[in-house]
């Protein structure tokens, strides 16, 4: 089976809201473009909070999460090779009808709007999607985890691509293709000497229905030995360092970035990109 990785996920937080320090957290670049759907309104809990009135309760929170995706247990073989569970288990996914799907349905169908209006543009007109929880979803992962980020579960996940498309996103690739676009993933799944979850990425983005092109799928490289355009801040790239300098780096090949899609912040964050769009994701925070 095939499932999906971020890459290591350092300051991973489940939490209902969106830092929104993370807004201001760019890499010096041109082009900053705001996010068109931001989505998470309420506020972050403070990072030294003094009391515990200032810290929203873990379990309900978690219990939101669960109400917001519309929690669906399903039945699938355990990716997680040589786990306590062995056999079939009870995954969850998020129910196609729920408040998640909806809300993500409405910004796919806003952003295929805006970019139905660019259909005659300049050639060389793209646009990017991040791949985890932007057009794979991997709820099923958290709730396996318990909201808690391991690499080698997840690596397993990733590998057995067991994660289903994000509502609404396979219908817009598909749109954009037919009007024209190019279409990239930028993802901060590993690829590198020890690691390459490419393969597994792919397959899993064409079983659930993607049309995909092998070179304009990235994923990361963090020593930048493969992605040079990276040596600016190899080995050491942050999540929007990393993003915003492989999108520069698809500009420099003659293509412009109409819109960028990301769950993060940090997917959206550093310019080169004319319009973004910020996909719900409560489940946990990448700065």
């Amino acid at each position: 089976m095939k499932l999906s990785l971020r890459t290591p996920r350092p300051a991973r937080t489940a939490t209902v809201a969106i830092a929104a320090a993370a807004v201001g957290m760019a890499l010096t670049v041109p082009g900053l473009a705001l996010a068109d759907h931001v989505g998470q309104s309420v506020p972050a809990p403070p990072a030294n909070p003094t009391s515990a009135s200032q810290i929203q309760n873990i379990d309900q929170v978690k219990t939101a999460i669960k109400g917001y995706y519309g929690d669906t247990p399903t039945t699938a073989v355990d990716p997680v090779p040589n786990s306590i569970d062995g056999g079939d288990i009870a995954l969850h996914t998020f129910n196609p009808d729920g408040a998640y799907a909806h809300e993500v349905e409405g910004i796919a169908t806003k952003a295929g709007t805006y970019l139905a209006h660019h259909h005659k543009r300049t050639a060389g007109k793209a646009i990017l999607f991040d791949i985890d929880d932007t057009t794979l979803n991997t709820y099923n992962y958290e709730i396996y985890s318990n909201f808690v980020f391991n690499p080698t579960t997840n690596a397993a996940f990733v590998n057995a691509g067991v994660f289903p498309a994000v509502p609404g996103m396979v219908d817009l690739e598909h749109q954009a293709i037919a009007e024209g676009y190019k279409v990239f993933f930028l993802t901060g799944r590993p690829k590198n000497a020890t690691t390459d979850q490419k393969p597994a990425t792919l397959a899993n983005l064409r079983a659930v229905g993607y049309d995909v092109v092998d070179d304009q799928v990235y994923l990361k490289d963090a020593s930048g030995v493969t992605e040079p355009w990276l040596s600016p801040c190899a080995p050491t790239c942050t999540t929007t360092q990393y993003k915003s300098l492989t999108r520069q780096h698809i500009e420099s090949l003659g293509n412009e970035i109409v819109a960028n899609f990301g769950d993060q912040f940090s997917d959206l964050n550093g310019g080169f990109a004319d319009k973004t769009y910020k996909i719900p994701n409560p489940m946990y925070f990448l700065p």
